[in-house]
């Protein structure tokens, strides 16, 4: 009886660890999220979704956006003001660069671009700070394959114009990953014709093209702070969950720790039934 008993609090515990997915201060790469997520305890239901949504996100497998499909990729480079998390603006006007900048060669425009992954493209032409833009999105579902939220990656200071002259206009297409979206930045970005590669996590409830985070100028629903390791900026807090680094999502998130305690599980239930 002592022994299953035993079996029996170890296997919850282990059932435990195993579904209680990472907190996004515990990992190698920070994602960008909501002010209210830093704001509870762990076992808060909101940040429970967030944790749960961010790793099945991070199962989805990515294409890096300038690797074509036999593997082949340009050199580019990244100055510090484009990494994810730098800082953009001045007081009181800060804000988190919630992207990463990608400079090829000696600021080409003629620039192949690939899917990030399966997805739904939409083209936005003339905004204000992105100028055009091709978005592609994908549900996110869980273990089940209910939809939990959508992940929506943007491919910004491109050139739909001269896209569309290429006779690549993918405006409400679907895509496969690896599949050739874009062949020309733009021009005129300032710092340089580059991609402006931002990864964006929304809600199940939300419609997914929505603006969340920025300078609170001209933004009344950015009422939230930013907080956490993210100071600067504010937040729309009713939507969106925030936005990915690159690098959790092209590197997937280790699951090394459910193999062991698969492991761990049949060792120890091998002692317990000696």
């Amino acid at each position: 009886m002592i022994k299953s008993s035993k079996l029996f609090i170890f296997f919850f515990i282990s059932c435990a660890s195993i579904f209680a997915y990472l907190n996004n201060e515990d990992g190698m790469y920070e994602d960008m999220l909501q002010p209210a997520y830093y704001h509870v305890t762990n076992s808060n239901p909101f940040r429970t979704e967030i944790n749960t949504f961010v790793h099945f996100a991070r199962l989805i497998s990515f294409n890096h956006p300038l690797q074509n499909p036999s593997g082949q990729m340009p050199e580019y480079s990244t100055p510090l003001n484009g990494e994810f998390g730098a800082i953009k603006g001045f007081d009181p006007n800060k804000q988190h660069h919630a992207a990463l900048d990608m400079h090829v060669g000696n600021n080409k425009t003629a620039v192949n671009l690939y899917a990030a992954y399966d997805g739904y493209v939409s083209t936005t032409q003339d905004v204000l700070k992105y100028r055009d833009y091709l978005a592609i999105t994908k549900n996110v579902t869980n273990e089940s394959g209910s939809a939990i939220g959508k992940i929506v990656t943007l491919y910004a200071h491109i050139d739909v114009d001269l896209d569309i002259n290429d006779s690549l206009d993918l405006n409400g297409s679907n895509v496969v990953k690896g599949q050739l979206i874009s062949k020309n930045l733009y021009s005129g970005t300032v710092g340089g014709p580059h991609l402006h590669f931002e990864i964006r996590y929304y809600r199940n409830t939300d419609i997914g093209t929505e603006s969340y985070y920025g300078m609170r100028l001209g933004n009344p629903t950015f009422t939230e702070e930013s907080t956490g390791s993210w100071i600067y900026g504010f937040w729309d807090p009713n939507v969106g969950y925030g936005f990915a680094d690159m690098n959790n999502q092209v590197i997937p998130e280790p699951t090394g720790f459910l193999f062991f305690n698969m492991i761990f599980f049949i060792y120890y239930w091998k002692l317990i039934l000696r």
